[in-house]
């Protein structure tokens, strides 16, 4: 009934997944600096560094150039991974915000269009040709059942 589907909704909250929380963009960056072959560009840069500074044209600048060079671009490509990879978590949160946002449940003995987010244990949801399964379901009755395997 409705109102025992308000307490459960109550009991155990809405029928939505926990968010963890979003990783900035300098967790980002700095994933981004800890690939092997990152650490090893880096590494060469900064020994190409030392080498000119302890050799004997350490008072040249021209000597660090290749070095800077190297962790300098590295950085920059860094940057803009961490960058993208931001942005292509906001396109998939976009994405999954597209998803059904009611569907028909019977309760009190008439199908009534719910919130997904409002469906509780016990309910019976009524599936439409089209429809995306919002929650976890027993399977009641089906005919010409086909389903979309892609998004498993």
């Amino acid at each position: 009934t409705a109102s025992q589907a308000e307490s459960l909704l109550r009991r155990d909250g809405p029928n939505e997944l926990r968010q963890p929380p979003k990783p900035s963009l300098l967790a980002h960056f700095a994933l981004q600096l800890t690939g092997f072959v990152i650490l090893l560009l880096l590494a060469a840069g900064m020994a190409s560094v030392f080498v000119n500074a302890s050799g004997p044209r350490r008072s040249d600048g021209l000597s660090y150039t290749t070095g800077g060079a190297v962790i300098i671009i590295v950085v920059i490509n860094a940057g803009i991974a961490a960058w993208s990879e931001l942005r292509a978590g906001g396109a998939l949160e976009a994405l999954s915000k597209m998803t059904q946002a009611s569907i028909g449940v019977l309760r009190d003995g008439s199908v009534v269009k719910v919130d997904v987010p409002d469906i509780v244990r016990g309910d019976i949801v009524i599936l439409s040709m089209g429809d995306v399964v919002p929650a976890d379901v027993r399977l009641v009755e089906a005919s010409d059942l086909r389903v979309c395997e892609m998004t498993l």
